[in-house]
């Protein structure tokens, strides 16, 4: 046995393919990327209704004189299921401009919860220590600025939508260029969140990996999970019954986050040079004792921490 895992590590660190990817792995088991993905599956969940009803209540302020343009837009946004909810809701918004102003400072509160798990994700996978986080008002501040960013890119994606299928002309295939479109938003949303939730200065070389996978996978899910909630909701109808809604968003979402998760382990790889990482734990390889050492260094907390590993003894201050 021993053999064939020398045979196989000699592989996959003489292939600069199969070295990357198994130091991907490796990196995602050691952060505990699963326990991530589901955190911003969750709280992403929770955020879901809010987001819709803030971007439903702008829209129809925005086009109260073109109610059929106001109606194509809102289908585009909100998934038909929750359309009925996410309407009434909005009619049911405050008139006057205080009250206004104060449930839509509720609703970005509320629907903030996916942006501040996203928050200690980015940085817990890019091992940014604990001391050099942002302050909580330098951190409340980014957070709702990447919120009312994620809406923008929301109402534009749906925009883009019924753009490419009312306006003549527009495209002879109008799936392929919403597809594309929509991916270049999530691109630039992507990328501006992260420079903006990430708590120390990153180059664009450093994320494009990231927010170009992530926009792939985000484009991906709303495409297939366009065309497969409907049949994964029926389905799930006989276990969950009235739950099945609920069941299938949850299932698309986690499959979202993981591929979020998945693209920032990449970029964090590629920009620390964590490979080829060892599958013999007792011949590690320079980039394990990188990774373990941005592991140990991330819990210091104080400003005066320093957090020193020593020839694998562990953290040494």
């Amino acid at each position: 046995m021993a053999g064939v895992i020398g045979r196989l590590d000699r592989l996959q660190q003489q292939h600069r393919v199969l070295g990357f990817g198994y130091a991907v792995v490796r990196k995602y088991l050691d952060d505990g990327g699963g326990r991530e993905a589901a955190l911003i599956t969750y709280y992403g969940f929770l955020s879901v209704f809010p987001v819709l009803l803030l971007g439903v209540t702008v829209v129809t302020r925005v086009l109260a004189a073109r109610p059929d343009l106001r109606h194509r837009l809102v289908t585009a946004i909100v998934p038909h299921s929750l359309q009925p909810s996410v309407e009434s809701a909005a009619a049911a918004m405050p008139t006057s401009a205080v009250p206004l102003a104060i449930g839509i400072i509720g609703l970005l509160y509320s629907g903030a919860g996916v942006v501040f798990s996203a928050y200690h994700t980015l940085n817990h996978l890019a091992a940014v220590p604990f001391r050099l986080r942002h302050g909580i008002i330098s951190w409340l501040l980014r957070v709702m600025v990447v919120l009312v960013l994620l809406l923008s890119g929301v109402v534009a994606v749906g925009g883009l939508t019924v753009a490419v299928t009312v306006v003549p002309g527009v495209s002879a295939m109008p799936q392929v260029a919403a597809a594309l479109g929509s991916w270049l938003i999530g691109y630039g949303v992507l990328l501006l969140a992260a420079r903006l939730l990430l708590s120390r200065p990153a180059p664009v070389r450093a994320l494009w990996p990231g927010a170009a996978l992530g926009a792939t996978a985000l484009t991906v899910v709303l495409t297939v999970g366009a065309a497969v909630l409907p049949g994964l909701v029926r389905r799930a109808g006989a276990v969950y019954g009235s739950f099945a809604a609920v069941a299938g968003m949850f299932s698309l979402l986690y499959v979202l986050s993981l591929g979020l998760v998945f693209a920032a382990e990449v970029a964090a790889v590629r920009q620390g040079r964590l490979w080829p990482r060892a599958l013999d734990r007792d011949r590690p390889t320079a980039a394990d004792a990188r990774a373990l050492a941005l592991l140990a260094r991330e819990q210091e907390r104080d400003p005066a921490d320093r957090i020193q590993v020593v020839d694998g003894a562990g953290p040494d201050r």
